[in-house]
This record gives structure tokens, C-alpha cells and sequence, in this order.
């Protein structure tokens, strides 16, 4: 099993061969940049990874490259934000005022109590999904956002260096 530290010395490698100029892949880099920002211990092992250093270019290297990937993260966070609220949203809202009025219509008498019955639970059961729906893909966005927050806070770091 690859250790954390491992990873930050690795992704700190690249960035050494970034700062002379060789070609780095991003696709090897990202998931390592992932890695170090949604383990507990990624900021500590970078910190450890950026002291054996002596290049002053690497960390600014890094910075930009978590920077990017944080740029990327709340790319990813926006469009499933606005995905749920003008997809789901709506929806969620015109089966809750359906049910309801389909209620209100039972109640007085235009439709047969059983039937307005049977809608408003058919309708209210649909508004519930579609809202549980909504919360479980908020929730990824939200993991999106504090997966870019902690990888601001990486290139922090590195800037301070």
C-alpha cells in the first residue's frame, strides 16, 4: 500500500522535473494532488516533502498546479449546482403545489376524496424523492467545495515556503 508520504514525495519529484522544464503528464500528477488533499495527513506530508527540497521554483510549481485543481473542483461543484436548481428544484416544487391542490380539490368536493387521496400521496411521495435526490447530489457538491477550500490550502503552503 502506497503511503502519504510516499505520494507528497512523488507529486514534489514532478514538480522539480515541472520546474526544469520537462514534460510532466497531468493525468499521472492529478490523482496524487487528489490524494494529498482528501487524506487527513496530506498537509503534513507535503510540508515534510517541501523541506527536503532545495529548489525555490517547486513550490510555486505546485501552487499553480493546486490552484488549477481547485479551479477544476469548483468547475465541477457550480455545474452540478445549477444542474439541481434548474432541474430538480422546479420539479420538486410543482410536485409539492400539485399535491397540495390536488388535496384542496378533494377536499372540496370537485374530485372524489379517494382519488385526491391517492393523488396527493402518489405526488407527495414523488416530491420527497425528488428531494432526497436533491440532497444526496448537493451533498457531492459540497464535497467538491471542500475538496477545492483544502486544496487553496495546499498552495498556501506552498506559497509560504
Amino acid at each position: 500500500m502506497i503511503q502519504i508520504d510516499d505520494i507528497a514525495g512523488s507529486i514534489v519529484r514532478h514538480a522539480g522535473d515541472a520546474a526544469l522544464r520537462n514534460d510532466v503528464d497531468w493525468e499521472v500528477i492529478r490523482p496524487g494532488l487528489l490524494a494529498l488533499a482528501d487524506h487527513s495527513g496530506g498537509l503534513t506530508a507535503l510540508q515534510a516533502a517541501l523541506e527536503r527540497i532545495n529548489d525555490p521554483d517547486v513550490p510555486g510549481v505546485l501552487a499553480n498546479w493546486f490552484k488549477r485543481l481547485a479551479e477544476e473542483q469548483r468547475k465541477a461543484d457550480r455545474k452540478i449546482k445549477r444542474r439541481v436548481e434548474t432541474g430538480l428544484a422546479p420539479l420538486q416544487t410543482t410536485l409539492m403545489g400539485l399535491s397540495g391542490a390536488a388535496m384542496i380539490a378533494g377536499l372540496a368536493g370537485t374530485i372524489a376524496l379517494p382519488v385526491a387521496v391517492f393523488v396527493f400521496a402518489t405526488l407527495a411521495v414523488g416530491a420527497g424523492a425528488v428531494w432526497f435526490g436533491r440532497m444526496k447530489v448537493l451533498d457531492t457538491a459540497d464535497q467538491y467545495e471542500d475538496r477545492a477550500q483544502t486544496l487553496n490550502s495546499l498552495a498556501k503552503l506552498c506559497h509560504d515556503k
